[in-house]
């Protein structure tokens, strides 16, 4: 029978104590976001063309629909025509959304916005590095005209002169709509006549903006914290290998959210932008605007745009993309560890790769790959060295902690140097 000495008891309490303070109980975000979803954008800044000495961009076809709420606007207001082309002097690479990602696991929502560059580029030849200092967002919600969706927004992830690629709750901030007006207040659903939804604008029906209060209740405030209780659960970072990626991270647990909530989203929403409609009051924004105030990047007749005026309103510098169904991972897949990263994946590339598979289903859950969260709740503290030492001194094979095949103190050792090596 093995025993323990009363200075190993006292050195573990005091293990315990230390823990205390050294640990936060709030899950963090994965290194290694694993996303099931993929929406490719079209890019403006494959449009450039010059002309009588001067660079130009134009829009692709089809890429800004007004109707429904969908634009393509990394662009100055002034839109022209250039021989023959409808076309704008200035372009901003670091809101031309290229791709969008999203995925989700037993504890994260997370989401990606890679754009096209990092610059402002103008008629002169000039390109000027900014870096991603746009408002990056994602809605998303049950309903397919996003009514009682949800709205996270990063402002200005990153400068020229600081890259910022470790996560962090600064500049996020998150919204609801509460009263199921996004989408617009027209129609039956509050009491009005008319059409009402997700591609019906103020232009087809007035009344969808009137007494519009959009996304009317701020949950997470701009530090990432719940409103109610001020706990942590919005993160931003720029991706570490892409200097063109926004990644956000939710804790949607602890927000109040559900994992099948999210597996029945029908609005996925993904946007960059300057900041000229950031007010989430909004809602959609051709519900704010009538195409004459919102303007066009898309020609109509003469040198018009396609509601009869100049160039760009005040929608401008903004690019959207949407996905339509959230996809949920396929059934043989689960979670895979690389040393504490996580990623989703089958059992046959996990063992291919030489690689650790946690079973069919199985999800990259807060510190699901990290060995020191013993009691596997997601949050590496005190609780796991009591769950550590209680399976200790009950002989369980789980407190074979070094895999030697024998329960004793080297154990106990290196559980400690994996506890405080952290994960």
């Amino acid at each position: 029978m093995l025993k323990i000495r009363p200075s190993l008891l006292a050195a573990v309490a005091g293990l315990a104590s230390v823990a205390a303070i050294s640990h936060s109980a709030d899950a963090q975000p994965t290194a290694a976001p694993a996303y099931s979803v993929t929406a490719i954008d079209a890019q403006t800044g494959d449009n450039a063309f010059q002309f009588g000495g001067f660079r130009y961009w134009t829009i692709d076809a089809g890429a800004d629909s007004y109707q429904n709420d969908l634009y393509e606007r990394p662009t100055a207001q002034g839109f022209q025509l250039v021989n023959g082309v409808y076309a704008v002097n200035e372009y901003l690479s670091y809101i031309d959304i290229t791709e969008a990602k999203f995925g989700f696991d037993n504890r994260f929502l997370y989401a990606s916005i890679k754009v096209a560059g990092r610059t402002k580029q103008t008629q002169d030849g000039v390109n000027t590095i900014e870096g991603l200092q746009g408002r990056y967002g994602i809605r998303f919600g049950v309903d397919p005209d996003a009514r009682n969706s949800y709205y996270l927004i990063v402002d200005q992830p990153e400068s020229a002169s600081v890259v910022n690629t470790v996560w962090t709750l600064a500049k996020t901030e998150g919204y609801r709509d509460t009263d199921r007006d996004v989408g617009g207040r027209g129609g039956p659903i509050h009491g009005e006549p008319g059409p009402s939804g997700l591609n019906v604008t103020k232009t087809d029906n007035i009344l969808e903006e009137q007494g519009l209060n959009g996304y009317d209740q701020q949950i997470i405030t701009t530090d990432g914290l719940t409103v109610v209780g001020q706990r942590p659960v919005l993160w931003q970072r720029v991706n570490p290998a892409d200097n063109t990626v926004v990644e956000i991270a939710l804790d949607y647990v602890t927000l109040g959210l559900l994992r099948s909530e999210l597996e029945a989203i029908q609005y996925l929403h993904f946007e960059a932008q300057t900041g000229s409609v950031a007010d989430p009051q909004f809602g959609l924004w051709n519900d704010q605007f009538t195409g004459i105030e919102a303007g066009s990047p898309n020609l109509g007749i003469g040198t018009d745009n396609q509601f009869g005026t100049q160039g760009l309103g005040a929608i401008t510098e903004v690019d959207t993309v949407r996905a339509a169904v959230v996809v949920v991972p396929p059934p043989d897949s689960g979670a895979c560890c690389t040393g504490t990263a996580c990623t989703i994946t089958t059992a046959a590339a996990c063992s291919a790769a030489g690689q650790t598979f946690l079973g069919l289903n199985s999800a990259c859950a807060p510190l699901v790959c990290c060995e020191a969260n013993f009691d596997g709740n997601g949050t590496l503290d005190v609780a796991d060295i009591f769950a550590f030492v209680n399976a200790y001194f009950g002989g369980s094979p789980s407190a074979d902690f070094n895999g030697d095949t024998l329960v004793d103190i080297a154990d106990i050792f290196a559980f400690i140097n994996a506890y405080f090596a952290g994960c």
